[in-house]
């Protein structure tokens, strides 16, 4: 018997593209670490030096690859730790100083719109000083933008009036580092401004100098004000965000939707949605090419292929939705990867998919050593990894099957029932290879999506993009103030959202898990991978088998407790607010207070339940409300919402406000008991813990009318918890009268712990108090650079005679307390984080430094420096 050829050349057993790649991407994560770690990456270096040669002294490859290899490692290395190095300049910032400054800069990205308000990436390029004196500048910046925003567009000469700080986040345990990722993408300051009618703050001094990127920008404003004129709002958001890749004007419900059933990543276009609309164009042209008549087909297969003619034809399709999307770091990337998959079709090297994907990561990490630590490239790169390594091994298996005589012969329906098997394959590994990166940047392992997205994403790739960018195209070519075609899109939109809510509405859709330890996700992808190289021997199976069991270990989330005899406080850094969380060994936890709410930013949901997740908590048995109050109870809601609740405790007010009417309308739709609590009340058990009221002296009740700040702190419920030697007093925003009633009564008011009333306000320092409560440590909860001047000096110089020593979310981060049998034991978030180390420093300074961030990363207590 004749054996048929493989269809395609064997591949060779060592890609050489592939290992020059990984080693440039490994580099990049040793260069990262440099400036934290700089003698163990030194040491690296030599290792991976010795490694190299090693292997070309056996034999195993030649010296010149060996030379390769490690020159890709040093690049990576070298090019990672100078991006690092130049992401933390504050030139900027000292040349700017810290008030209000004019600064005139162009528009470097298209703007990101949202209701009244608007996000600007600027390249500040001159200083206003007295007398229109200029002076140049160079940086970038993020400035937000408040009021009735003009159609702004990228490259517009501006002037704005702005006070710049510097990056910032908030510091909690687990929480994303937002700070690190604005410095990554090149932003050395932040600000904002508020425009005013006679354009004092802010004013456009010239056109884009770009006529391509402004003229693209100009259809984005027209295409954003059909939408918004022509679709309901959840309908309008939802189109921007496909389109134009605007997601400003998404309701926070689509997102939830989108979040629970593992498709939130349609609301952003990357790879998905280029790869989806060059897959249209590709095959409607390659269609249109093999319907044409013989004798003119005959003569173009003389020159070429339809499938070439189709690759040809779908990269300007691609380039201009890229453009249209707002060319973003992320969908530049997934567009480099496509137009490098049709260059290899256009060269009819289709089977090389897997070195093309090894061509992006060089193109990319070589451009931008930093992009590794970006969220959307570890997911964009992880799938089409999955993607790869499945087309491998389908075409792996074909070959085998040819080889051994098989026939290829199948009917339609073999073949399309193959395909959605297939499909279903590559859905489920995706939805497992990604499973460790969302849990840790989102606290949830989405596994609904493995379905999920076998019916949303054809759905929107093949309806719904197709028919929202036709309506776009139609409407900018037909100069209509409203979308055309709004009659289509409108009901297919509709869909979408109905699908996403159906799937969201699967029970444990939703499921919560804390981040894994990185010693966790080492584990899982070595299984992972070993799993794909040994699929079909007993050693793949072993390492599937674990690859679930870690699942299942995230996914039950045993709790972080504190250990038997201890109670565990965290204040968090909420900003201007405060939050703090009580666990007992026992695992019961308490919350008081949420932090605050608004339209752009939620702190229950932003801040308060991840912490809380990445505790492994879905349970609180009490929360309580200090009083009503934004910067207090905003963030509440939410937590309420997402948590199982036992009992809920407030001071009885209750005010004619929104944020507190959301909460009072989650409580009633969750059911959770209700109890206003006073200092007439009894002793409550809190696990080995005793809970007493102290405030307010009775429950006010009624709805309070208007803002009368005053009033409603002075009836703030005060907490004093006392387990074992241990006590601790929560305070919430209690001013002088209040504190001089409490001094008055005297006793039950002792606390190691004094959180500090109301921020630390001059109106809250009563030395009488202090002296009664007789605190080791205080704590106050306050903002980084707030307007209020929290804390104030006042509180600090009467803190500070006292000797008692203050520790300051704003600066300190997070602040956790663990009270043992034997004491007190404190850690703060900033001592927790790594610090970077000059090498400017001197031999010893540098190696003791080094072994600290050692023992950061491995969990040692952040050390705090209170002010005494």
């Amino acid at each position: 018997m004749i054996l048929p050829e493989p269809r395609h050349p064997a591949a060779p057993a060592v890609r050489p593209l592939a290992v020059w790649a990984v080693s440039l991407l490994l580099g990049s994560f040793a260069g990262s670490a440099f400036v934290f770690f700089p003698f163990s990456i030194l040491c690296l270096l030599l290792l991976v030096l010795g490694g190299v040669f090693l292997f070309s002294f056996l034999g195993r490859c030649s010296p010149a690859f060996a030379c390769a290899v490690f020159g890709a490692f040093l690049l990576g290395t070298a090019g990672a730790a100078l991006a690092d190095a130049q992401s933390e300049s504050s030139s900027l910032l000292r040349s700017v100083g810290p008030g209000k400054a004019d600064l005139i800069g162009v528009i470097a990205e298209p703007v990101r719109f949202g209701p009244d308000r608007a996000v600007a990436v600027v390249a500040v390029q001159r200083l206003v000083e007295a007398q229109g004196r200029t002076r140049s500048l160079e940086g970038r910046i993020r400035l937000s933008i408040r009021g009735e925003v003009p159609p702004l567009v990228a490259g517009e000469l501006i002037e704005f009036r702005t006070r710049l700080r510097p990056p910032g986040g908030f510091l909690n345990p687990g929480g994303y580092d937002y700070a690190g990722h604005l410095r990554r993408s090149g932003i050395q300051a932040v600000g904002n401004v508020t425009l005013r009618q006679d354009g004092s703050t802010f004013r456009v001094l010239a056109p884009g100098a770009f006529p391509l990127l402004s003229r693209v920008d100009q259809w984005r404003g027209q295409t954003r004000e059909a939408a918004l004129r022509t679709l309901p709002a959840p309908l309008a958001g939802l189109y921007l965000a496909l389109v134009t890749g605007e997601t400003g004007h998404l309701t926070q419900d689509v997102r939830d939707a989108f979040m629970a059933s593992g498709t939130t990543h349609i609301l952003s276009i990357s790879g998905s949605h280029l790869g989806l609309i060059g897959l249209v164009v590709f095959w409607c042209v390659r269609r249109a090419v093999l319907a044409l008549p013989p004798r003119m087909l005959l003569r173009l297969s003389a020159h070429t292929t339809a499938t070439r003619v189709a690759a040809a034809a779908t990269i300007l399709p691609v380039m201009l939705y890229a453009l249209l999307g707002g060319a973003e770091v992320a969908t530049v990337r997934s567009l480099v990867m496509i137009l490098i998959v049709l260059a290899a079709t256009l060269l009819g090297r289709t089977h090389s998919i897997g070195t093309g994907l090894a061509l992006a990561l060089l193109l990319i990490v070589g451009w931008d050593p930093l992009a590794p630590f970006d969220i959307s490239f570890q997911l964009s790169f992880l799938s089409v990894l999955v993607i790869v390594l499945v087309m491998g091994a389908r075409v792996h298996s074909e070959g085998e099957t040819v080889a051994g005589g098989v026939s290829e012969e199948r009917g339609v329906r073999e073949r399309v029932k193959e395909g959605m098997g297939e499909t279903l394959l590559v859905s489920i590994l995706i939805t497992v290879a990604s499973a460790p990166l969302v849990a840790t940047y989102f606290n949830q392992v989405a596994w609904v999506g493995g379905v999920s997205n076998i019916l949303v994403v054809p759905f929107v790739g093949f309806l719904v993009l197709p028919a929202s960018l036709l309506a776009c195209v139609g409407t900018l070519l037909g100069g209509s103030e409203e979308l055309l075609g709004s009659a289509i899109v409108q009901p297919l939109l509709s869909t979408l959202i109905w699908m996403a809510q159906g799937f969201a509405a699967v029970p444990g859709a939703e499921l919560r898990v804390p981040s894994p330890a990185v010693w966790q996700m080492l584990f899982f992808y070595l299984f992972l991978g070993a799993c794909f190289l040994w699929w079909r021997r007993t050693a793949g199976w072993v390492a599937g088998a674990l690859v679930l069991g870690l699942l299942v270990l995230w996914a039950w989330a045993p709790r972080d407790l504190p250990e038997s005899g201890t109670v565990r406080l965290t204040f968090l850094d909420v900003g201007q607010g405060d939050a703090a969380l009580v666990e007992t060994a026992d695992g019961r936890a308490m919350l008081i207070d949420g932090g605050s709410a608004s339209d752009s930013y939620d702190m229950g949901r932003m801040v308060v339940a991840p912490l809380l997740w990445d505790r492994g908590i879905r349970r609180l048995d009490l929360v309580v409300a200090s009083h009503p109050q934004q910067d207090h109870v905003g963030g509440l809601a939410f937590v309420v919402d997402k948590f199982e609740v036992g009992e809920f405790w407030t001071n009885g007010v209750s005010r004619d406000v929104a944020f507190l009417q959301r909460l009072e309308k989650v409580i009633v739709a969750r059911g959770v008991p209700v109890r206003s609590v006073s200092s007439s009340g009894n002793d409550v058990s809190f696990g080995d813990c005793l809970l007493h009221v102290l405030n307010p002296a009775s429950p006010p009740g009624g709805v309070v009318q208007g803002n009368d700040g005053k009033s409603l702190n002075n009836q703030s419920v005060v907490l004093h918890l006392q387990c074992g030697r241990s006590a601790f007093l929560f305070t919430g925003d209690v001013e002088r009268e209040a504190e001089r009633g409490l001094a008055d009564r005297g006793d039950g008011l002792e606390a190691a712990i004094l959180k500090v009333p109301h921020h630390g306000a001059r109106g809250s320092v009563y030395g009488p108090f202090l002296r009664t409560v007789k605190p080791h440590v205080a704590v106050v909860s306050v903002g980084r650079a707030n307007t209020y001047g929290h804390p104030s000096s006042l509180m600090l110089e009467t803190y500070a005679g006292l000797g008692i020593p203050v520790l300051r979310t704003d600066v300190h981060g997070a602040i956790t307390v663990l009270g043992t049998e034997t004491g007190l034991q404190l850690g703060c978030e900033s001592g927790r984080r790594l610090k970077r180390i000059g090498l400017g420093m001197g031999r010893t300074g540098t190696e003791g430094r080094e072994i600290l961030n050692w023992r950061r990363l491995f969990g040692e207590p952040g050390s705090c420096n209170a002010t005494v």
